[in-house]
């Protein structure tokens, strides 16, 4: 028989008995079930599912949206901020900027939040990720309803004579055209260069 005729053939068969033959799903139901592990529920497991249940219900009633809302814009300013900085900056610098900058980035998100009201505050997202490389941004406030920035968040390098490099952490507001710097905190990092940003 050529080739070809074979081919043909075998694409057939499978074509043909496919469908047919489909396994038993009852193969494995005569077996014990004990043996397979499973837990049978008792009366501990109950009474601590049922305590970790009024636990989280407390902690749900005295936190509000508001709280939660913040703390996710908090957390995710943070994210931001260690992806700006990059594994390299962030390994050497990370104690500085876990004690000085993000209480106080947490503490201007607040206060942004806080003067923009309960109501449109809740419209506020963190928008453009950081800019690699040599650029500022490390994240923009923006406020979803009016379509516009509300605050940007940047950090530069400053080489001070005799005493090395800074990154100097500040935000601008739109309330002045993000002319004015107002800043966040400025942590050393030494007299050799740093490297790039994200890096």
């Amino acid at each position: 028989m050529k080739m070809w005729t074979k081919k043909i053939m075998v694409w057939l068969v499978a074509i043909l008995t496919l469908g047919l033959y489909v396994p038993p799903i009852y193969l494995d139901a005569d077996i014990d079930k004990t043996d397979k592990g499973e837990i049978t529920p008792n009366e501990e497991n109950d009474s601590t599912s049922i305590e970790q249940v009024a636990v989280l219900e407390q902690v749900e009633e005295t936190l509000s949206n508001e709280e939660l809302y913040l703390e996710a814009l908090n957390h995710q300013a943070q994210e931001h901020l260690f992806l700006k900085l990059g594994n390299k900056i962030s390994h050497q610098i990370d104690e500085e900027i876990e004690s000085a900058i993000v209480p106080h980035l947490e503490l201007v998100l607040e206060q942004l939040y806080d003067q923009l009201g309960e109501e449109r505050s809740q419209y506020l997202i963190i928008s453009e990720g950081p800019s690699s490389g040599y650029g500022e941004r490390i994240f923009n406030l923006y406020d979803t309803v009016q379509k516009q920035n509300i605050a940007t968040f940047h950090v530069n390098r400053v080489k001070r004579p005799q005493s090395g490099y800074y990154f100097q952490f500040h935000y601008h507001l739109q309330q002045d055209n993000f002319e004015e710097h107002y800043p966040i905190g400025d942590v050393y990092w030494g007299k050799n260069t740093p490297p790039r940003w994200m890096s």
